[in-house]
């Protein structure tokens, strides 16, 4: 369809932003969720007007706005009435689109922020811009271009496979009663929204070329349509840094959420590796910082890091990482990450980093720290023994420190001319999905959804 110029009437500067994601604090609390938070007060110092609109876990009887009165900016928690809405099949929800709709009246806001459309609806860029308001999207993850949102097949190897039902059919999360027309047409329409949603956009960003590569390669889109914009950071340890002291133990520390995809496992297992090799006191301690997020999880952690040289320190605060002492990081991480500020708090505190070759962290150490492939202890130990063997490679690492990313305060900054571009950009009237809606809406008539997916795609 032919694309309408922008007005050329003179434009008025952006100051009223309406951020969307998917959860906010206290009741999620994610990397996404502090990139949010520290853009809105960075936001606010520049005198701009943030508002936030986001979504919850905690269904309703009925779709309804909370409106919040504990945040310095004005906000709103939208609660479905609907369970299980982080899944693939229940991203499209009519009621919630109308209550987005109800804040763009009421805020009339200059430009929408899209984080995420979980817990949401699917087609919030196509609904703001039939009000006549444009959107800056910001892919922190490859949900849009993977109903199974991570990427990662069901034997948990790394996917990069373009959306299709010959792609995902084996995959994607099913509650066991669908049909395989209902899936293909449900994945047709996932992969066509995602598209629809990305070029309805004014302007879409990445932090890294791996998520930019992955998301356009998957949907089938010029990866051209994704722009480059680093997240901010936010300073945590005042230039505080640490050097190593040669004679002891080496010090090796993981920090973050502790989930089943952070590889702390694999790292355990390397460690048991190291330990059958040759007995690790004296040589290697580890530290693992952080809430373990599942009780079994605890439990099998525990387990195999028993009579090993491991400290589970639990919850923590930024001052216990610089006093540490810590010489080397390790985030085995077996997901796809898209960005990681536990790099940018490692490169902060003058600290090596020995990461997964996947994503985000292979993309950023460079000569700051040492590349392992996931699942693989004994990859893991090997480059934990060559470490403890030759203390000139983290000699080097250290001295190889990248420049951190910007603060909240100059990413803000940057990010006003990327709404600026988002608001002049040429618009096209986006396509019609509703025949596929209505036709999926058919097939979905047959069975229950409201409860947990059982399985992973078809297994025949």
């Amino acid at each position: 369809m032919a694309a309408t110029p922008a007005t050329s009437a003179t434009p008025v500067a952006i100051s009223k932003v309406l951020h969307v994601v998917h959860g906010y604090y206290p009741e999620s609390g994610g990397g996404t969720e502090a990139y949010v938070r520290s853009l809105l007060d960075a936001q606010t110092r520049l005198s701009m007007q943030p508002y936030l609109l986001h979504g919850s876990f905690e269904p309703r009887p009925s779709p309804v706005l909370e409106t919040r009165d504990d945040l310095a900016v004005e906000a709103w928690r939208l609660h479905r009435s609907d369970t299980y809405s982080d899944y693939w099949d229940k991203a499209h929800y009519d009621p919630a689109g109308a209550l987005f709709e109800q804040i763009l009246e009421d805020v009339q806001p200059d430009i929408v922020h899209v984080h995420q459309w979980i817990r949401m609806t699917d087609d919030l860029v196509v609904r703001a811009l039939r009000q006549g308001i444009r959107s800056l999207v910001s892919l922190h993850d490859l949900y849009s271009s993977c109903p199974a949102c991570f990427r990662l097949r069901p034997d948990d190897s790394h996917c990069e496979r373009v959306v299709s039902f010959e792609s995902c059919g084996d995959c994607v999360p099913l509650r066991g009663h669908e049909s395989r027309e209902e899936v293909r047409c449900g994945i047709d329409l996932y992969r066509d929204n995602a598209r629809r949603e990305l070029m309805s956009a004014g302007r879409v960003l990445a932090a890294t070329e791996a998520t930019r590569t992955l998301v356009t390669s998957g949907l089938g889109l010029d990866r051209e349509l994704v722009h480059l914009e680093p997240l901010g950071y936010a300073r945590r340890f005042e230039g505080t840094r640490r050097e190593h002291a040669h004679g002891g133990a080496l010090r090796l520390a993981y920090w973050g959420n502790v989930t089943a995809r952070k590889g702390v496992d694999v790292l355990l297992d390397a460690m048991r590796v190291l330990e059958a090799r040759q007995p690790l006191r004296g040589r290697l301690e580890l530290t693992i910082f952080g809430k373990v997020d599942l009780e079994d999880l605890r439990r099998d952690l525990e387990q195999r890091a028993r009579d090993l040289p491991v400290t589970f320190a639990g919850r923590y605060e930024w001052e216990e990482l610089a006093a540490h002492g810590i010489d080397l990081a390790t985030f085995p991480s077996t997901c796809f990450e898209t960005y990681g500020f536990v790099l940018d708090e490692a490169f902060e505190l003058g600290i090596p980093a020995l990461v997964t070759d996947v994503g985000a962290f292979a993309e950023r150490i460079h000569a700051a720290g040492f590349l392992v492939p996931p699942h693989d202890a004994v990859a893991l130990a090997d480059a934990l023994e060559r470490i403890l063997q030759d203390p000139t490679l983290l000699e080097r690492a250290r001295a190889s420190m990248p420049e951190l990313s910007p603060t909240p305060l100059e990413h803000a900054r940057r990010l006003r001319s990327h709404y600026e571009a988002a608001r002049s950009a040429p618009q096209s009237s986006p396509p019609s999905l509703d025949a596929q809606r209505n036709a999926l809406a058919e097939l979905r008539d047959r069975g229950d959804r409201d409860r947990a997916p059982l399985q992973r795609g078809f297994t025949d």
